[in-house]
């Protein structure tokens, strides 16, 4: 909880953020190295897959009452979207998505046998299109090129 507002009075008046957020990032500052980065582990489970980090473990912050797990932040990790961060962390089970999957392997046994087929998906975000590709290049274990075009709806 934090707590931005305008404290003073007349000409004495400034902008003052209060609560534990501010007190944390100000002391993990004060633990950084000159030009490096330390993060919570609540920024980095935000950030993880995006940025290559290294636990420095808990650190017992003056005027925080329970030890912070800190991190570093050493370098950013190349993934192109957030689907490519989440592999890193690890997928669920894909559920409800077999007549899908079923139609996508049709079609790579039917190219497989020479026929030439497009598929596109399309959906609105977070309904599983990059999961159900995903899935279906685990099981399409052929040596084969994949072309992966990804692009924002229009809004013209």
């Amino acid at each position: 909880m934090t707590v931005v507002g305008e404290m003073g009075a007349g000409e004495r008046r400034e902008l003052t953020a209060l609560g534990d957020t501010p007190n944390i990032t100000s002391r993990l500052q004060g633990i950084a190295k000159t030009n490096a980065i330390v993060i919570s582990a609540t920024t980095y489970q935000l950030i993880r897959g995006f940025f290559e980090c290294v636990s420095l473990g808990p650190q017992e912050l003056k005027g925080v009452s329970a030890p912070v797990l800190a991190y570093q932040v050493l370098d950013d990790s190349k993934v192109q979207n957030r689907f490519e961060a989440a592999l890193t962390k690890g997928l669920t089970p894909m559920v409800g998505r077999e007549p899908e999957l079923e139609l996508l392997l049709e079609r790579w046994e039917q190219v497989k046998e020479g026929e030439g087929w497009v598929v596109m998906l399309s959906g609105e975000a977070g309904i599983g299109k990059s999961r159900l590709t995903q899935e279906l290049r685990e099981r399409a274990v052929e040596p084969h090129t994949t072309l992966r075009f990804q692009c924002s709806r229009c809004c013209c």
